[in-house]
């Protein structure tokens, strides 16, 4: 499996696109076997009316070449060369220019979504409360280019500085910076919200919380008609806020949650600690590994689909009966943590809830285990309660691992200081799957300019025919009919 997992990871890493669902065409069968478990289509020809950049080839043999009209990955005899575009040229990942151009190119569910609204948006003061990476990018531009007012608000460990300094050249306020301390942070933060927004995309809640602080935003909510939220762990402590304005659960929308939590979490965090742990590109040892995911919901859910997909022998932690229910009929092994923590290569938490990985699964873990966090929310691993117990945190020799030492000199790998591991140290969920979530916070958006008057405070979902609208298009798009611009 190891040049199969080498390829998978070459495709995902130079294009930020999904796998599932998407069309492949190869003749390798581990490598169909590997794409297949992702979810993917695989056939072993192209398609003979042409793909029209629907499909990605991996071209293996001797004399391996693009093929025109397709993403290809060309892997001379197995061996990975390099990742090109349907025009030809070479894509290699996250520092190609054109990175934004190049998101946008594969988002016709938002692009669509924009320009049905462009007529309420001129003058409009929208805020975005989002991870800083290419595809939020490319849905402020939309925004703004249809007029509205954009402003853009980043933290530090969500922030790529190349990005937000394009949207600077673009014209539009940006308030991040990679290197901000937390002090700084909350500076950039305040003065995000003194910009008076209208309508608040945030992506953690934290934005649509301080607004409500007098003290550190004593402007923001006489001028905020209102916010929606897309994440799990954002929504959560909105459930118990006194709220004084509506705010569109997006994440609760089927077309969000069943796919950017499971599918794009799922992705985009098991390819990113490959990377991690294989810098060279010689096959991460993850078949036969001992794997511990905590949580069950959808992020875990899928963390736990594509681990066992990549070889690695899955075990799961939940404390919800019936969701334990589903991970042992679903075929996966149901233990403790303390249990499991003893023998695990690499510990994930997926519950966006602090203190999923304590003190006593840290000292459970064996020599050099793995411990990371998919998505996340601060203090997910009890790091400072190890740090005071004696533990020491060193840097490993590369930016994403640190490693963790206990006072006995037992030493684990922990990914990016136990932050959400996609967007600190990847780029963030695939293309197509921001896609549908921008999707649904455009339609909650749309929701707001045209009800939000007739809305009271607090939490709403989006009405179902906006989610089902915005899965249409999602599927009409990688089945390529339709018309989803």
């Amino acid at each position: 499996m190891t040049h199969a997992q080498v390829l998978l990871r070459a495709y995902a890493r130079a294009t930020n696109m999904l796998i599932a669902g998407r069309r492949f065409v190869t003749s390798d069968p581990e490598l169909a076997s590997l794409l297949e478990a992702f979810g993917a289509q695989v056939t072993p020809e192209p398609s003979r009316e042409g793909s029209s950049g629907l499909e990605t080839v991996f071209v293996l043999s001797d004399q391996a070449r693009p093929h025109p009209g397709a993403i290809t990955v060309v892997a001379p005899n197995g061996t990975f060369e390099g990742v090109y575009a349907p025009n030809g040229s070479s894509i290699s990942g996250p520092g190609d220019d054109g990175r934004i151009a190049w998101a946008r190119m594969h988002m016709p569910v938002t692009e669509a979504a924009v320009r049905r609204i462009a007529h309420l948006l001129p003058g409009r003061r929208i805020g975005l409360a989002l991870v800083l990476e290419p595809k939020t990018a490319a849905l402020a531009l939309m925004l703004s280019e249809a007029g509205a007012e954009v402003s853009v608000f980043g933290h530090a460990s969500e922030t790529r500085d190349d990005v937000a300094d394009e949207l600077r050249r673009e014209g539009l306020k940006v308030f991040a910076d990679s290197q901000a301390s937390p002090e700084q942070e909350e500076t950039l933060a305040r003065e995000f919200l003194a910009e008076n927004v209208e309508y608040l995309l945030d992506d953690g809640s934290h934005l649509i919380r301080m607004a409500h602080d007098p003290k550190r935003a004593p402007t923001a909510l006489s001028a905020m008609i209102g916010a929606a939220e897309e994440t799990t762990s954002g929504l959560r402590p909105l459930r118990h806020f006194p709220l004084s304005i509506p705010v569109i659960a997006s994440n609760d929308a089927r077309s969000k949650t069943l796919f950017d939590n499971a599918y794009g979490t799922g992705q985009s965090c098991w390819t990113t600690v490959l990377d991690i742990i294989d810098p060279d590109g010689l096959g991460a040892p993850i078949p036969g590994m001992k794997v511990g995911i905590i949580g069950y919901g959808d992020v875990g859910k899928g963390c736990a689909r594509f681990a066992r997909a990549l070889g690695a022998r899955v075990s799961v932690v939940e404390l919800d009966p019936v969701r334990a229910l589903q991970a042992r009929m679903d075929g996966f092994t149901v233990a403790p943590l303390g249990e499991l923590a003893s023998t695990a290569g690499l510990l994930m938490s997926a519950t966006g809830e602090p203190s999923t990985i304590p003190l006593s699964a840290l000292e459970a873990l064996p020599e050099d285990a793995i411990v990371t966090v998919a998505g996340g929310v601060v203090g997910e691993v009890e790091v400072e309660q190890a740090l005071a117990a004696g533990w020491t945190l060193s840097e490993a020799g590369d930016p994403h691992v640190q490693r963790l030492a206990d006072p006995t000199g037992k030493s684990l790998r922990l990914l990016e200081k136990g932050e959400g591991i996609n967007y600190t140290a990847g780029e963030g969920n695939p293309i197509e799957i921001m896609d549908m979530s921008f999707g649904v916070q455009v339609a909650a958006l749309t929701e707001l300019l045209t009800h939000g008057d007739d809305l009271a405070p607090g939490l709403h979902n989006l009405p179902i025919q906006a989610d089902n609208a915005v899965a249409q298009a999602a599927l009409d798009a990688l089945r390529g009919v339709g018309n989803a611009q």
